[in-house]
């Protein structure tokens, strides 16, 4: 439990943390967030990827036939794992292709490693999804979960 004495000395802190002062500092700050556009918030994400995460999601609604609520948020969250699965897959490829031309082979390495763990954790939420989706809403023809995802060739790294 905090004393009065520190509560007091936290709020005197509190005052002197103003934040970004410089236009340039505000601006990085904004981004600070920001993860490769996945989990980004308000207008980080373009809105581009955002009309092709609602229409992602409308075809998942087609297909999956939700009659409720919690039907229609199981079908929502497969359709966003999804979509930020081959999401990714894009900005993978992109960003190697960059790190060829720029970066050296310590990081190009030190990318496929961190590349490679996002992957599998979008693998895994994807899986998920799916597999409560399957165990609560049963539409007229269900489509399987894929094993191991295939992404479309245009998120394919060039060979």
């Amino acid at each position: 439990m905090a004393t009065r004495k520190q509560i007091a000395a936290n709020r005197r802190n509190a005052m002197k943390a103003t934040g970004p002062r410089t236009a340039k500092g505000k601006e990085t700050c904004r981004m600070n967030s920001l993860r490769t556009s996945l989990y980004s918030r308000g207008d980080g994400m373009a809105a581009g990827d955002w009309l092709e995460l609602l229409e992602f999601r409308d075809r998942f609604e087609l297909v999956w036939l939700p009659r409720n609520d919690e039907q229609r948020r199981l079908v929502a969250r497969a359709a966003c794992a999804e979509w930020k699965y081959f999401h990714w897959q894009r900005i993978h490829a992109e960003a190697l292709r960059q790190a060829e031309e720029n970066a050296g082979p310590r990081r190009q390495e030190c990318l496929h490693r961190d590349f490679a763990r996002r992957q599998k954790r979008l693998e895994n939420e994807m899986k998920a999804a799916y597999q409560e989706l399957e165990l609560r809403v049963h539409p007229q023809a269900s489509p399987a979960a894929p094993e191991s995802p295939q992404a479309p060739e245009e998120c394919l790294p060039a060979a």
